[in-house]
């Protein structure tokens, strides 16, 4: 009986010394995209959709990638994978895979109405999917200093660049003060904004006492300009 327990022992040893060795093909070729792309495991995560290569577990065999395009290893990707060992090449097949990025970014906690601006209550630093991100994202509130939202925003939804817009200077509506000048003269004339706008910004403003209506440029939150 012990004699038997021992040989059963050796065996079991054996055989997870074998598994440890013997990868899938499926872990090899994702272990060798973040070798070869250097892409952080916390960061990505790889998943093979379609694999047609005969061999479906390795031993001592190595596996090569070629990227069937120059663009960077996010979302539907296809590589042709070539599986050798020391004699050559076995086989070469194309691996259709798809990689997602994860990233700490700010993201609404609130569903976001038109011109609100962004604060520490209705945003937060949140790590999320950002595979299909065409824009840029901010990774503190600090980067959104001086912007609003432009349209509504849902909640769990990450803050990108096409989402915001500049908070303007002046807001239609409010009343402003016209400065007419010259290089000789400077007159000034109390007016209202017809129209929103930043500094440098062109916007039509009603003089109060004439009632009629002008381009004037923004300078600040108090004042426009008509130039000469």
């Amino acid at each position: 009986m012990k004699t038997f327990c021992t040989i059963l022992l050796i065996s079991l040893l054996i055989t997870c010394t074998l598994s440890a060795d013997t990868r899938t093909v499926n872990d090899a070729i994702i272990d060798q995209m973040f070798d070869d792309f250097n892409l952080d495991t916390t960061t990505y995560k790889i998943e093979v959709l379609s694999n047609r290569l005969k061999k479906t577990e390795l031993e001592n065999e190595e596996i090569s990638i070629k990227p069937l395009t120059l663009k960077d290893p996010l979302g539907l990707f296809t590589v042709i994978i070539t599986i050798f060992d020391d004699g050559g090449k076995i086989e070469s097949s194309q691996v259709r895979m798809r990689i997602r990025k994860f990233d700490s970014v700010l993201v609404a906690t609130d569903r976001l109405k038109r011109h609100t601006p962004l604060t520490t209550s209705n945003t937060t630093i949140q790590k999320v999917e950002v595979t299909n991100l065409r824009n840029k994202s901010y990774y503190s509130l600090a980067e959104t200093e001086g912007y609003r939202i432009k349209g509504t925003v849902q909640k769990s939804i990450p803050i990108t660049s096409k989402m915001l817009e500049k908070i303007p200077d002046i807001v239609s509506g409010r009343e402003t003060t016209i400065v007419y000048s010259g290089s000789v003269f400077k007159v000034t004339a109390d007016g209202v904004a017809l129209q929103s706008g930043c500094e440098g910004d062109f916007i039509k403003v009603k003089n109060k006492t004439s009632k009629k209506i002008i381009v004037a440029r923004v300078i600040d939150a108090h004042h426009v300009a008509v130039d000469p």
